[in-house]
């Protein structure tokens, strides 16, 4: 990683980690980041499709730390020159109203970071009656990859490398078959 992430303002551990698969086609796109360097980043397709299947690893944490998250992601979050502190915005993003209108139409697509990378807030579901959140890229860039306004690409090797350690130490499977899955995901097209 180039640039360390800051993380959650709070930093209490996760209350659990749970690994699923999902119907959701797993892509690479966009061609560098900040942290990652050169190469694409993960995004799910928000659009369900029954032949797909993707591995998330799910993390307990506050719906405060999942805006923190989120925020971090689309990079609402700065440095304050003066004295080295972290700003993050004043609102949270995604309170309980939101989670009601994501539950009940599979996604919400943020209107104040419309044009960020991750600004879709994913439902897949409930664990213990919790619901489970992830962001990705809007419908709309799907379109865009497809059409080749937006570009595919591979991932870093040190983004594919943590990726796979994930995977492995997750237990979802060993590292050739982690590397085959993430090279498989990084070159197909949509």
């Amino acid at each position: 990683m180039n640039i360390p992430c800051c993380g959650s303002r709070d930093t209490s551990s996760p209350k659990g980690t749970v690994w699923k698969t999902v119907p959701h086609r797993l892509l690479f796109g966009r061609s560098s980041t900040p942290c990652w360097g050169t190469g694409g980043v993960a995004f799910l397709n928000p659009e369900i499709n029954y032949n797909e299947k993707s591995y998330v690893c799910m993390y307990k944490i506050t719906l405060e730390q999942f805006n923190d998250i989120l925020f971090q992601e689309n990079r609402l979050v700065l440095e304050d020159g003066k004295d080295g502190n972290t700003v993050y915005p004043d609102s949270p993003l995604i309170g309980s109203s939101e989670i009601k209108f994501i539950s009940t139409n599979r996604a919400v697509h943020l209107e104040p970071i419309k044009d960020s990378w991750y600004s879709n807030v994913l439902y897949l579901g409930n664990e213990d009656e919790v619901p489970i959140l992830t962001m990705t890229c809007p419908a709309s860039d799907i379109e865009r990859y497809k059409s080749g306004e937006l570009r595919l690409a591979p991932p870093s090797e040190t983004y594919a490398a943590t990726l796979i350690k994930g995977l492995v130490e997750g237990k979802q499977m060993d590292a050739d078959g982690a590397a085959s899955y993430i090279n498989a995901a990084a070159a197909r097209a949509l």
